[in-house]
């Protein structure tokens, strides 16, 4: 029986898993750019450690970004299975959340007595900042074992356990379906002429500075019926790999925004985080000795001192929970230690 996988914040012996795991799939997500990767490995250790409140390392806590990543066995081998990012401020007056809204309506022809839907696109910017769900990547091998079920889960409860640290309002970004080649047809009927930059070259600027999309980007309407079918056939559907994940988080109350990615027209969910039943659910719990007797669902556990987390049968008894012993020594948890736990029935 394979080892449970464990979900943990990613750190520096993980850059080369991160890295062979980038060389495999390129995709914007994680990109196949090892400066790029660095610094997210980076930021996110800088993040973690901002949590203990012995410790402060970041001046600014609205640019903290934290990673975690999936570990268990593949091929026998303790390995990276999959990563995920949360970004805890996204969208601000010095940097907005750019979107393109999605306008429906009815236009109507006397002469020729027909009426017509016309879909138009408005860019807009928002600087009510979000907490960004982003980068949620698994190894093609490990797909179908619930990795991407535990990475939205776990970050999902690491916002129920620093609420302070995140904004109220949750934002997720979705993919929509990948070209091999990793380009996207609206970029290249949208973007690319509007900009000169290719898809992933604009997705890099895009990680510092977003300042192009407001000089570039028309402020009028961009008339979806004139761009060719395979860039309109992109507006605001996730891709196959996506649509799980989007499922999940749509379980869990996010809901579609009427917005779209101004890059790859993928769709804009989002919810506020008094409306996410798993965060709300989310309890603060003291480790007992005993384990489990009866009764035990499944929850996602976590260790806030480390934050490693662990999906596993326990019993929650009052403020107390029940776990076996085993995933206790797993989880670096005594009796008496306090762990926070989310539900996993959604």
């Amino acid at each position: 029986m394979p080892a449970p996988v464990t979900i943990r914040p990613i750190r520096d012996g993980d850059l080369q898993a991160l890295q062979a795991l980038a060389d495999a799939l390129d995709t914007v997500n994680l990109p196949d750019d090892p400066q790029a990767l660095t610094t997210l490995v980076h930021d996110s250790q800088r993040s973690f450690a901002s949590l203990d409140p012995d410790v402060r390392t970041i001046s600014d806590p609205k640019h903290a970004s934290f990673t975690l990543v999936a570990v268990g066995s593949d091929d026998g081998e303790q390995q990276v299975l999959g990563t995920a990012s949360l970004f805890a401020y996204h969208g601000m007056p010095d940097e907005p959340h750019y979107y393109l809204k999605v306008v429906e309506s009815i236009v109507h022809s006397r002469q020729l007595s027909s009426d017509r839907v016309r879909t138009v696109l408005k860019l807009g910017r928002d600087t009510e900042p979000w907490t960004e769900l982003g980068g949620l990547v698994v190894r093609p091998q490990a797909r179908g074992r619930g990795v991407g079920t535990l990475l939205v889960a776990a970050r999902l409860l690491l916002v129920a356990m620093h609420a302070e640290r995140f904004c109220r309002r949750l934002l997720a970004e979705l993919l929509p379906a990948r070209r091999e080649d990793g380009g996207n047809a609206f970029w290249d009927s949208v973007g690319a002429p509007l900009t000169g930059l290719s898809y992933y070259r604009a997705d890099l600027l895009c990680r510092s500075d977003k300042e192009f999309i407001d000089a570039f980007f028309p402020h009028e309407e961009i008339v979806v019926d004139l761009l060719p079918p395979a860039a309109r056939a992109l507006i605001g559907f996730e891709g196959p790999q996506t649509a799980p994940v989007r499922r999940l988080l749509q379980r869990a109350g996010f809901r579609y925004l009427g917005t779209v990615d101004p890059f790859d027209a993928g769709p804009h969910d989002g919810a506020e985080v008094a409306a996410v039943l798993p965060i709300q659910r989310s309890r603060r719990l003291v480790r007992l000795d005993l384990p489990p007797l009866a009764g035990t669902t499944t929850w996602l556990v976590a260790n806030p001192r480390t934050h490693h987390m662990l999906s596993m049968p326990c019993e929650v008894v009052g403020a107390g929970v029940r776990i076996s012993h085993e995933q206790a020594h797993q989880l670096g948890a005594r009796g008496g230690d306090v762990l926070w736990a989310m539900p996993m029935d959604w």
